[in-house]
């Protein structure tokens, strides 16, 4: 069992407001997480680095929360950063939060906000897409400031769109805001589970052509080796590819990945 995680500046950012972290503990736990901070708000580089930290200690301490438990936990303790940097920007912890993790050969996920999570076996590939169809995630940073909760639930016609394609089924799917994704699933040895932020989707070709996320998978997963740092020589990989390629990103782009 091995984890690994990366995370790169998109070409339109002048910081990098993604992080992500991965550990394993062999032979029965390990957990990957990606935060993407919200560009339109302040302070979301530093506040995306304390979402992810707060959610490995909610693992950490139990990982058998519900996602209400995990999500309560973990955004109020991320937010007593305030006590200790009281002049951050109160939106600085809007970020999204995908969690995954194995314990015992099983696999949970919570979803919050938009993203992507893959995971593949033996014999399928099986993904989860979300994105809101307003483009502003429903960050958990939300619960902390009602006015903040209740304008964003006023937003007309926002919803959660969720796409699933598990053994090769797809089935698209709509939510209501601040319900999270869950994905549980027994796993196996040599199973690959990554979450990867929304910057997958604004990759480029040279001509400017949108290059669809589902293209990118086996860029992302394709790893040659489980040893090390196997996400960041895969990507690393990738990204000399774009380099001749002329491919681009406008967004940041995370990934978290556990090889079981």
């Amino acid at each position: 069992m091995n984890a690994n995680s990366v995370y790169y500046i998109g070409h339109e950012h002048t910081i990098c407001e993604d992080y992500s972290i991965a550990e394993a503990y062999p032979p029965s736990f390990a957990f990957a997480i990606v935060c993407d901070g919200c560009s339109a708000s302040t302070d979301v580089d530093f506040g995306a680095r304390v979402l992810a930290l707060s959610a490995k200690r909610t693992l950490k301490w139990n990982d058998g929360y519900s996602p209400s438990e995990f999500a309560n936990v973990t955004i109020q303790n991320a937010a007593r950063v305030y006590d200790v940097f009281p002049a951050l920007h109160p939106q600085a912890l809007d970020a999204t939060l995908l969690a995954a993790w194995v314990h015992n050969n099983n696999l949970t996920a919570y979803l919050f906000g938009d993203g992507v999570l893959i995971h593949k076996t033996k014999t399928s590939v099986n993904s989860i897409h979300i994105q809101l169809t307003s483009g502003a995630p429903d960050y958990l940073s939300y619960s902390l400031a009602p006015a903040r909760m209740e304008c964003y639930k006023a937003m007309k016609d926002n919803k959660k769109e969720v796409i699933t394609s598990i053994n090769y089924v797809i089935t698209p799917e709509i939510y209501e805001p601040f319900y999270p994704f869950i994905y549980t699933c027994p796993v196996e040895e040599g199973d690959i589970i990554a979450v990867i932020s929304d910057g997958i989707n604004s990759f480029r070709k040279a001509d400017y052509t949108p290059i669809p996320w589902q293209d990118l998978i086996g860029e992302f997963t394709g790893f040659k080796t489980t040893e090390g740092e196997f996400v960041a020589r895969r990507i690393s990989a990738f990204k000399r590819k774009c380099l001749k390629e002329g491919i681009t990103h406008s967004d940041d782009i995370s990934i978290a990945s556990i090889i079981v």
